[in-house]
C-alpha cells in the first residue's frame, strides 16, 4: 500500500512539473495561461513573433500569430501590416479563398494601407486562378464553384478601386466568370457595365461583342422569348456597326443571320399550325412576318409563295 501511494505522489508531481512548464498563473487576468499561445506584451514584439514563424516558413503558424495581433492590438500601427501577412500566410499554404478573405479584411478594416495597390493585384490574381480552375465535384456534381469564388473576388477588386489599374480587366472578367456559369442576363449586365464606365478600353470591342453573344446564349434558353431573340439580334448588328475587329464582325454576322432563321423558323412554325387549323388569316400574318422581317432567311421564300396560297383561298370562300 505504501508502494502505490508513493507511486501515485511521483506520478502527480511529474504532471505538476510538466503542467507548471506550460500553463502559469497570471494575477492581471486572474487564470492560467499557456506561455505558447499567450499575446506578447507590445504589438512590436507579437509582429517579430510572428515574422519569425513566417521567415521560417511555418506558414500555419505565423497566420495564427499574425491573427493574434489583429485581436489583441487592432488600433496598433502593426495591425495593418499583420493583417495583410495573415493573406501572405495563407496564399503560401495555398489556402487561396482564405488568403483572399484576408486582403480583403485588410482594405475593409484598414482602407488607407500603403500598399493596397498590391493587395488588390494579389486578389486579382487569386481570382484568375479560380478563374482557370475546373470545379470540384462529388458523386459527379459540383460543390461550391471555381466560377462562383471568381465572381466574388472580381467583384470586389472592382469595387476597391472602380478606376484602378486593374478596374477593367476585372470588370471584363467578371463577365467571363458569369458567362462560364452560363449566368448570361448577369453577364451581359457585366459587360454592358465595362462598355459604360470604361468607354476607352482597350476591351471595349470585345465586351461589345460580349454583350451581344450572352444576350444570344440567353435568348436560346428552352423557354423561347421573342423579345430576348431581338435584342440579341440588335445588340449584334449594333457591334458590327463600330466594331473595327474584322473576325469577330464576321463571327457577329454568322450568328445574326442564325438568329434571324430561328426567329423566321419560330413565325413559320406558327403560321403552318394556323393554316392546318385552317385559320388562314391568322396564318397569312405569320407567313408575311416572315417575308417582311426575315426576307433573306431560308423560310422567306416558301413563306412569300404560302401566303399568295392562301388569299386565293381565302378569296375562293
Amino acid at each position: 500500500m505504501r508502494k502505490l501511494t508513493i507511486l501515485i505522489i511521483v506520478i502527480i508531481l511529474t504532471n505538476a512539473n510538466t503542467a507548471s512548464a506550460y500553463w502559469i498563473w497570471t494575477p492581471e487576468s486572474k487564470k492560467f495561461v499557456n506561455p505558447k499561445y499567450a499575446v506578447k506584451d507590445s504589438p512590436k514584439e507579437q509582429f517579430d513573433w510572428a515574422m519569425s514563424f513566417y521567415d521560417a516558413k511555418d506558414y500555419k503558424r505565423a497566420a495564427a500569430e499574425f491573427e493574434k495581433l489583429t485581436r489583441h492590438y487592432e488600433y496598433s500601427e502593426f495591425a495593418s501590416r499583420a493583417q495583410y501577412h495573415v493573406g501572405l500566410s495563407y496564399e503560401e499554404m495555398g489556402k487561396f479563398y482564405m488568403a483572399f478573405q484576408a486582403y480583403q479584411k485588410a482594405i475593409d478594416n484598414f482602407p488607407h494601407i500603403e500598399n493596397i495597390d498590391e493587395i488588390i493585384e494579389r486578389e486579382f490574381n487569386i481570382g484568375n486562378l479560380y478563374l482557370a480552375r475546373t470545379n470540384p465535384r462529388i458523386l459527379g456534381v459540383d460543390i461550391i464553384t471555381s466560377l462562383d469564388r471568381a465572381v466574388e473576388i472580381f467583384k470586389k477588386v472592382v469595387d476597391n478601386a472602380p478606376y484602378g489599374r486593374l478596374a477593367e480587366e476585372a470588370q471584363f472578367k467578371l463577365g467571363e466568370a458569369l458567362k462560364r456559369s452560363e449566368r448570361y442576363d448577369e453577364a451581359v449586365q457585366a459587360f454592358q457595365r465595362l462598355v459604360d464606365d470604361y468607354p476607352n478600353s482597350r476591351l471595349i470591342d470585345r465586351a461589345k461583342y460580349e454583350v451581344a453573344y450572352c444576350a444570344y446564349k440567353s435568348s436560346l434558353k428552352p423557354a423561347y422569348d421573342v423579345g430576348s431573340t431581338d435584342k440579341a439580334i440588335k445588340a449584334f448588328e449594333e457591334f458590327v456597326e463600330t466594331s473595327k475587329d474584322e473576325e469577330l464582325s464576321k463571327e457577329a454576322d454568322a450568328t445574326i443571320q442564325r438568329l434571324k432563321d430561328k426567329a423566321a423558323e419560330k413565325s413559320f412554325s406558327t403560321a403552318k399550325f394556323y393554316e392546318s387549323q385552317k385559320h388562314y388569316s391568322s396564318a397569312i400574318i405569320y407567313y408575311q412576318d416572315v417575308v417582311n422581317k426575315f426576307p433573306d432567311s431560308s423560310f422567306a421564300n416558301e413563306a412569300r409563295a404560302k401566303t399568295e396560297e392562301l388569299r386565293n383561298k381565302e378569296k375562293a370562300r
